[in-house]
């Protein structure tokens, strides 16, 4: 083997060059990651619009069960398991968009009390189909990590549509 001089190479050596491109590669990852995640897009977040629904589908079930007593049994599990969507998706808000938080935190929406009982699960039961299919949009459209969410969001819709039949 032939010994070469490093000194008589012109220019820096290819380890040199490897180590600074991976350096360079190393920062811009950081720096892209740091701007992604400070970044705070405009408008409302994607999940808002199931975190309406959610409410708004927990206070017309409170309302349809204080309005028809015969309802209360089916309502209160369903208002129930509303309140927690909007609790879970509420949170998932704050913690990536902090500046929602007003949005998130108004308060839930006053429904009136339904006609009759029949109207009342009928009203719900189309609503949460529409909540399923809203969600099972987003989610497939969304970050992985919300992807769970409003897929169980929509399960959920649809199992309670179901026991409302």
């Amino acid at each position: 083997m032939v010994a070469v001089d490093e000194e008589a190479r012109p220019g820096p050596s290819r380890r040199t060059v490897l180590q600074g491109a991976g350096l360079l590669v190393a920062l811009t990852g950081v720096a892209g990651l740091g701007a992604a995640g400070c970044a705070s897009p405009e408008g409302p977040d994607e999940l808002e619009g199931p975190l309406t629904a959610a409410r708004s589908d927990a206070a017309a079930a409170s309302a349809a069960a204080a309005a028809f007593p015969e309802l209360a049994a089916r309502m209160a599990p369903l208002a129930d398991a509303r309140r927690a969507h909007a609790d879970a998706l509420a949170a998932e808000i704050r913690r990536a968009r902090p500046d929602r938080a007003p949005a998130v935190d108004a308060p839930p929406p006053t429904v009136p009390a339904p006609a009759s009982a029949a109207a009342a699960v009928r009203a719900l039961r189309g609503s949460l189909e529409s909540a399923r299919q809203a969600a099972g949009t987003v989610a497939l459209t969304t970050a992985s990590y919300r992807c769970g969410l409003l897929a169980s969001v929509a399960a959920s819709c649809a199992g309670l549509g179901v026991v409302l039949a």
